[in-house]
């Protein structure tokens, strides 16, 4: 079975002499290469080729000259004489970016062509192209001026017109107006005949690009739509058929790769970059096999390993589905609670009229009670479900009835920002002031901003105005495809205009712009830069600007306007650190120690600091915790030291079990090992009442059952230790 292809198009490109010269509209327009008929065509032809590649549509596309100096067609073979200076420069394929390379630089300065031929032949390569293709549009694109006659015949043309209208052709003119009364002549005539009956189009230059102006989206003949029933209790289920009416894509859908070749500047989509995978164990380097690795997630300074087993006990969705939980009133659901990610519309089963009929009968239920219904959605089996909202829509002109499904925002998505209240007497605005805003949103009217020699007078219509991003991307990839090795352009005039006031708006918005400013007297507040200090034997509220004056910030005597709206901020605490942290802990130890910290209410704080520097480490240098520890050790020895012995044995033990044998053995080579009797013999312990056998403080021995998971070579780092 042949394949389908959308579309066919032949572009007739007119490059005989006759397009040589510069068009004469109406005998006004200066002689010049810009102005000439060729090369408006060549960019037409160019942007029609780039817009079929650039939709990546399943079109083909084939480029016949007219007026060639060669003769390169199947129907010149076939009769002699005839079908002259008309070449196939590419039969109907799918579009590349080499017909454009290949559109011919210049017109011939000899040769002319039979347009009424070129057509001839156009339709005989769509005969041929039929066998292999089932092509359901068949378009021929006709880009002349007329101006080299054609030989008519008239029996000739009756049959060639019948036999286009049978076959389902479509004959285009693009480059003369045939709408135009003032282009006469037997063969506008019949060029404007050709079109008429094959319910073709025919424009000049300046309208079709135009048209072509910016990067359309892939047409398609059928939406995407989603089946499954709307389930509103246990027993009502109603087979719906949801379509996408807005979603958020990517400017530029998957391409399909290729591999240049460097030395013949080719490109090949069956080769490619080979790449491989391997997991690295960071600890030794080694290559760890996909079996042996446990995924997990990464919460702060931890990893949680998710296993197999631990997958199978999560949260299950359940199978497709899309249940009503319950129904709303409409003032409910604010336009901040719905999450923008695109817009759904949801009807009966094309196929099933009483669901058809049950969806109308619930739809202008929930708009005469002002109601929205919530709805769980899961996609598929194991898509986590989401909440929508179903809201009414109905438009009585064109008898459309149909539910919009938005998305709802769940509670740790919302975001609540409480703002100062403004509904103040003094900010209060005039009626005059008010009336002239009104102006001004009557002058901004964006829905007439144009005149009458614009085709539409309303300015960036909804559903019609492109993104400028995306146009501009788009453009990227053709301007590289054509031109490899030159930098990237300015995005060009006709897509900075969608960032411009249009000038009508412009011009009626400059008086009421004016007149609020005469209304509305506006004072810059230039604000000093202050370098606040504290002040010498003053209050912490007290402070010195630059200038050396006192600066209150107490707010009964701040110098701010009273009435004016405040926000209240935390304020900053200049009264030394809360706890020790691990940015300078010896610091904020002594700190907190001169504020009347006794040394039991800082050592928990002081360890925690030291056993961070050392488990969040990364670059395996330990010179600020070893300093930590050998200052909180000093202290210990003159105050407490059962507070680092106590602390150093649990401490120890936790870096047997992670495994930690180089933090053990610099506590040894740093002699920050626990803290003997003979070093502070007259502590707060009496050398004579406590134990004669150890030399050690509190807390001096091991559990006898920690020996069963410690390793013999830890034994002698203890050993030296002790």
């Amino acid at each position: 079975m042949a394949p389908k292809v959308d579309q066919g198009t032949i572009i007739i490109l007119d490059v005989g002499r006759n397009v040589l010269s510069p068009e004469d509209k109406k005998g006004s327009a200066p002689a010049g290469e810009n102005n000439s008929f060729f090369l408006k065509a060549k960019e037409c032809a160019a942007r029609i080729i780039e817009r079929k590649i650039m939709t990546q549509a399943n079109n083909f596309v084939g480029i016949t000259l007219l007026g060639s100096k060669k003769t390169n067609n199947k129907m010149a073979e076939e009769v002699e004489g005839a079908f002259r200076h008309i070449d196939v420069l590419f039969p109907l394929q799918t579009p590349t970016w080499q017909m454009i390379r290949d559109l011919p630089e210049e017109p011939s300065l000899k040769s002319r062509g039979d347009w009424f031929d070129a057509l001839i032949v156009a339709a005989d390569q769509f005969k041929d192209e039929m066998e292999r293709a089932n092509i359901l549009n068949k378009k021929i694109i006709l880009m002349t001026n007329f101006q080299s006659p054609a030989k008519i015949n008239d029996d000739q043309v009756e049959m060639v017109v019948n036999g286009f209208k049978e076959e389902n052709f479509e004959v285009d003119v693009i480059g003369l107006d045939l709408t135009d009364e003032s282009h006469k002549g037997d063969d506008i005539d019949l060029a404007r005949h050709f079109v008429e009956v094959t319910k073709g189009a025919t424009a000049a230059f300046d309208y079709a690009m135009r048209y072509l102006l910016f990067h359309k989206k892939k047409a398609t003949s059928s939406a995407w739509h989603w089946n499954v029933e709307l389930s509103i209790g246990p027993n009502i289920k109603i087979p719906i058929s949801a379509f996408i009416r807005t979603k958020d894509e990517p400017v530029v859908k998957p391409w399909k790769k290729a591999i240049r070749d460097p030395v013949t500047s080719t490109s090949s989509t069956t080769e490619g970059v080979m790449r491989n995978k391997v997991l690295i164990n960071t600890e030794n380097y080694s290559t760890v096999d996909a079996v042996d690795i446990v995924k997990g997630y990464h919460y702060g300074e931890r990893i949680i390993p998710l296993s197999e087993f631990d997958k199978s006990m999560l949260y299950e969705p359940g199978e497709k589905s899309l249940s009503v939980y319950g129904f709303t009133h409409a003032d409910n659901i604010r336009w901040q609670n719905l999450n923008g990610n695109g817009l759904q519309y949801i009807f009966g089963r094309i196929s099933d009229k009483k669901a058809q009929y049950t969806i109308r009968c619930l739809v202008e239920s929930l708009h005469e009670l002002n109601l929205v219904g919530l709805v769980r959605r899961v996609f598929n089996n194991g898509n986590a479900p989401k909440m929508f909202a179903l809201m009414p829509v109905i438009d009585p002109k064109e008898d459309f009835l149909c539910l919009s499904m938005v998305g709802i925002c769940f509670k740790e998505d919302i975001k609540n920002m409480a703002f100062p209240q403004t509904k103040f007497k003094k900010f209060a605005c005039s009626d005059e002031q008010v009336n002239a805003f009104k102006d001004l949103i009557q002058a901004m009217d964006l829905t007439s901003a144009y005149d009458d020699t614009f085709d539409d007078t309303e300015a960036f219509p909804i559903a019609e105005t492109v993104s400028p991003t995306i146009q501009y991307v788009l453009d990227c990839i053709a301007y590289r495809a054509m031109n490899p090795g030159k930098p990237l352009p300015e995005p060009r005039d006709d897509i900075m205009m969608l960032f411009r006031t249009p000038p009508l708006i412009e011009e009626r918005s400059r008086d009421p712009i004016n007149k609020l400013k005469q209304l509305l007297q506006l004072k810059k507040v230039e604000e000093k830069q202050k370098r606040r200090t504290k002040a010498q034997g003053r209050n912490d509220s007290t402070m010195l600007d630059q200038s050396g004056n006192q600066d209150q910030t107490n707010g009964d005597q701040s110098n701010g306007d009273l009435d004016m709206p405040k926000v209240q901020l935390p304020v900053l605490n200049n009264k030394g650190p809360v706890r020790i942290g691990t940015i300078d802990p010896i610091d904020d130890f002594q700190t907190l120690a001169n504020n009347g910290k006794t040394l039991s209410d800082l050592a928990a704080d002081m360890t925690d600091a030291i056993e961070s520097l050392i488990y969040c480490n990364l670059d395996g240098n330990y010179s600020k915790a070893f300093d930590a520890m050998a200052f909180f050790r000093h202290e210990c020895v003159k105050v407490d030291p059962s507070a680092y012995n106590t602390w150093l044995l649990r401490f120890r033990n936790a870096l047997i079990s992670r495994n930690n044998i180089d933090v053990i053995t610099n506590i040894n080579e740093k002699k920050l090992c626990l803290i003997l009797k003979e070093e502070n013999p007259t502590s707060i312990y009496d050398a004579e009442n406590s134990h004669e056998d150890s030399q050690l403080y509190e807390n001096d021995t091991v559990p006898d059952d920690t020996e069963l998971s410690i390793k013999p070579e830890i034994n002698d780092f203890y050993a030296e230790m002790i």
